[in-house]
Formats: C-alpha cells, structure tokens, sequence
C-alpha cells in the first residue's frame, strides 16, 4: 500500500533556478492502492474526482499525486493537508487566495513532479515517452512553422525525442501562463535543441516565460520541463 508519509522521505529535489523547488515523486505501482492516511489528505472534491476513473491505478495515482502536492505545500504552509483550500481562476490553473506562494503539478505514468516557487508563476511537466501514433501529424499540429521545418530535418531516429521536449516544454510554458491550450502550442516557440536546454519565449504583446529542461534521475526515457512567468 502507498503512504504519503513514508513516501515523502525518499523524494529527490532539484532547484533548477533560484527560489524554485521541484520534487520527483514516485506514485503506485499498478497493484498498489493508497492507504486512509493519504485519501485523508485530499479535499471531497478530489476524491470524488478519483472514483470517476474506471481503471483503479490511475485512481490511485491520482490521489498520490495530490496528497503529494497537498503535503508539500502544507509543510511550507505551517498547516494540515487537508486544510489547504485553493481556488482555480477561469482558466482551471489553481492558486492560494491568501498566499503568494505559487505551485504546479504534473504525473505521467508512475512519476510525479511538484514545483513550487515564493512568487513566481510556474508550470512543470512531465512526460514519459509513449510512441506517437501519427507523429508527423502532431508536429505539424504544435510546432511554430520555424520549429517544423527544423524538425523535420532532424536524423528520423532523434525526431521523436526532440518531438517529446517541445512538447513538454510548450505544456510547462503554457501551464506557467495559466492559458492552458486556449493559446495554441504552436505559438510558444521554443525551439528544437535536444535536452538538456533553457530558453525565453516572449508572448506577443504579454508576458515573457523562462523554461529549462529538467534532469531526473527516471529509468525509462523522459522529458520534463520547469516554466516560469517573469514578474
């Protein structure tokens, strides 16, 4: 069974640039269900989110994952998981209504990552790579006309791995953002070098977004990506 508690202990934590704090979690196996001291951290409303799934595990998941979210940010908030209350804007991105303090979440199979930072908006995403079923299609469907051209000169055998750290870096861009893809990927240019990179992408007429890879120590191949918004 998956604890929350005894799972905090062994979460490694990267600080990718200053303030910031990113923490690789390990969620349940396919056969492992959280215990009643996890789904105790949760709000109703999240564990009434759980028991929509249909598979089991990503229930599970689902649950480690925020109780993870939810026990990070209590241990910086001086208070109980299950007392924090946050509120999403129109866009669905949460935040705390009486903190600064800002937070990002993303899962991907078996792995999690939290990032936190004292002020800045951030996104973080994670994800372990699944083969693309129409991968010409997708890139063409996100990329920047620049970053398509330059894709599609790649060797094939690296295509779908600089496909994967677009990607995640748009996502972490655009979760930073708070738009989600209300703002269509492929206007967040972020160019195509292989990972490990960092880069700026400036909104027309907005905001300018820092990102940079993330290294993790995972077993199996990865992408994952830290955005935030400069103040």
């Amino acid at each position: 069974m998956w604890d929350v508690h005894r799972a905090r202990v062994h979460w490694p934590r990267l600080t990718p640039m200053p303030q910031a704090q990113v923490w690789l979690v390990r969620l349940p196996d396919d056969t492992q269900a959280v215990s009643p001291e996890t789904q105790a951290c949760l709000s109703q409303e999240e564990v009434q989110r759980a028991r929509r799934f249909t598979q089991p595990r990503h229930a599970w998941r689902y649950m480690a994952a925020h109780a993870a979210l939810r026990t990070l940010l209590a241990e910086a908030l001086h208070c109980a998981p299950h007392a924090l209350a946050w509120q999403t804007d129109a866009d669905g991105k949460p935040h705390l209504p009486q903190h600064p303090l800002q937070f990002n979440l993303s899962h991907s199979d078996v792995w999690a990552l939290v990032a936190t930072h004292p002020t800045l908006a951030l996104g973080v995403d994670l994800e372990i790579h699944q083969p693309w079923q129409d991968m010409d299609g997708l890139a063409l469907g996100i990329l920047h006309p620049d970053e398509a051209s330059a894709w599609q000169q790649l060797p094939v055998a690296t295509q779908a791995q600089a496909l994967h750290a677009a990607w995640t870096r748009k996502e972490a861009c655009l979760k930073a953002l708070g738009t989600g893809l209300r703002l269509p990927p492929e206007q967040v240019v972020v160019g195509m070098a292989a990972a490990p990179s960092q880069g700026r992408w400036r909104q027309d007429g907005g905001h300018t977004v820092d990102w940079c890879d993330l290294p993790l120590p995972l077993p199996t191949p990865h992408s994952a990506c830290l955005a935030w918004v400069q103040a």
